[in-house]
């Protein structure tokens, strides 16, 4: 009995541990579409999984820098705030080169305009929401096709 519970309390743990992972694995998949690839061969598909990568981190080194100022405005509001991750990457897609191929000077201002583009664009993370799952919801549903002009966060 004793070692049941020991050892639901360490794959629990283990759970919530490997939720990073997920979650980042999620992201990459479903927000920066890492499997829809520009070419065929080993070169472009390698190239732009590395893309992808880059991409994910620039906006991740923005992020954590807007996670200190968005605590100190939490604290007025009646809810925590977070920067939304798929309006961030939409806006970082057409300024990446621009941020790396412009003058100092002025990717100091471009990284300034992001900052507050993506604080204008966080959300409220409620508490205690909670709703309840229709697990056979889905299962009649076919896997939607997704078309050539269907637009990508990235």
């Amino acid at each position: 009995m004793i070692a049941s519970y020991i050892q639901q309390v360490i794959f629990k743990a283990l759970y919530f541990k490997r939720w990073g992972v997920e979650t980042f694995y999620d992201e990459l998949k479903n927000k920066l579409k890492v499997e829809h690839f520009s070419g065929y061969s080993n070169q472009s598909i390698l190239q732009d999984f590395k893309a992808t990568l880059f991409v994910s981190n620039v906006q991740a080194l923005i992020v954590s820098e807007l996670e200190d100022e968005l605590k100190v405005s939490n604290k007025e509001k009646k809810y925590n705030y977070k920067i939304n991750t798929n309006i961030s990457y939409g806006l970082l897609k057409n300024r990446v080169v621009e941020l790396f191929l412009e003058e100092k000077n002025h990717k100091t201002d471009m990284v300034e305009t992001l900052k507050s583009m993506f604080k204008s664009h966080s959300v409220p993370l409620r508490p205690n929401r909670k709703h309840e799952r229709n697990s056979g919801k889905y299962r009649s549903r076919i896997k939607p096709k997704i078309t050539k002009d269907q637009k990508d966060s990235v």
